[in-house]
């Protein structure tokens, strides 16, 4: 039996040795990290046949016998981390747990939305727009599933029983450590919300971070972005000129045609030359948020979904926790919650 090694014991590494174990591996889990949580994880995975280390160091394993065939990485882990560079370097299979899930389900048409904010908005607003039109589109990723939850046959039912039937669309929210490690990947639909200076730490360059994000809208069929963001309006007129562009303020030059664009004209959305909905049927404030409702809509149009569907799922959308959730008005001051707003141009 082959062997595989997943290394992080969170939501996406427990769901990529879930898969790899209903595959016929035999799999082997590990984290560095030791709790009581974590023990529970443990005896119960080890019910499922997966053996997992805690407290444990990947790169100690290398240079054990027999070495795994296949390593498969959680988000979290740095992708030039010293054991990775080894196992590669010995010609060991390394990928990303969302590029497990690719391998499994790139029989379903996937919109890939990348981004440095504005990806949890923009992917809910998808996928509520995709199932109110009748569509089996879950979202996973950063949001919802694990990918690869969706590619076991029990996760795509929720009954728990075995039924090999793959969603109609996978509506992916991926970051830049999730692209870095699934270089297959190839949606249908790709969507890149905003660009700006994040991650630098792991990533070290600008130049690296964008092209990163790059190579997802680059596999991808068809390409939305966001006119609106001063970086990727300045690289699109070389780049993307065949892509179909959003914006808040109006037609822009970067689109290619009034029939492929979407944008914001006398309060209403005109998409693709329809009039779609009104701007205000979307409730959760700010301009940003409008954005977020244009590259969605974006995607539903090109996904070929009727305009009833799209104004009908803006107009119920409640929002995103953690992301301006209102949570109560007290003396006539609003309080908001806004705790997911974790970088300088988010929280502004």
């Amino acid at each position: 039996m082959a062997g595989a090694y997943v290394i992080g014991l969170g939501k996406s590494g427990i769901a990529a040795a879930r898969l790899l174990k209903h595959q016929g591996w035999q799999v082997l889990l590990s984290d560095r990290n030791t709790s009581a949580a974590l023990h529970q994880q443990q005896q119960d995975l080890g019910q499922e046949g997966i053996t997992v280390k805690l407290g444990h160091a990947f790169e100690a394993d290398l240079a054990g016998s027999p070495q795994p065939q296949l390593i498969v990485v959680s988000p979290g882990v740095p992708w030039d981390h010293p054991g990775l560079m080894q196992s590669r370097s010995l010609g060991i299979e390394t990928i990303g747990e969302m590029e497990l899930a690719w391998r499994s389900l790139q029989s379903s048409p996937w919109v890939g939305i990348t981004g440095t904010n504005g990806k949890t908005t923009t992917t809910a607003l998808i996928a509520a727009i995709f199932q109110t039109a009748g569509l089996n589109a879950p979202a996973c990723g950063n949001i919802g599933y694990a990918a690869c939850e969706l590619a076991l046959p029990s996760a795509r039912t929720g009954s728990g029983t075995s039924h090999e039937v793959a969603p109609d669309w996978v509506i992916a929210e991926l970051s830049s450590y999730q692209i870095e490690s699934s270089p297959s990947i190839a949606p249908r639909i790709g969507v890149w919300t905003t660009f700006t200076p994040d991650h630098l730490s792991r990533h070290v360059t600008l130049e690296r971070y964008y092209s990163i994000k790059a190579h997802l809208l680059q596999q991808s069929q068809q390409q939305v972005f966001n006119g609106d963001d001063p970086y990727l309006r300045q690289v699109g007129r070389e780049q993307w000129s065949g892509a179909c562009w959003t914006s808040t303020i109006g037609k822009l030059d970067l689109m290619r045609d009034a029939n492929y664009g979407v944008y914001v004209e006398a309060e209403w959305v005109i998409a693709m030359g329809d009039r779609v909905l009104p701007v205000t049927h979307l409730k959760t404030p700010g301009n940003h948020n409008q954005q977020n409702l244009l590259m969605a809509v974006a995607a539903a149009k090109l996904a070929g979904i009727e305009n009833e569907a799209i104004a009908q799922a803006a107009l119920e959308f409640p929002g995103v926790p953690h992301r301006l959730e209102l949570i109560c008005t007290w003396q006539g001051i609003d309080f908001i919650n806004d705790s997911k707003a974790t970088n300088y141009d988010a929280a502004q």
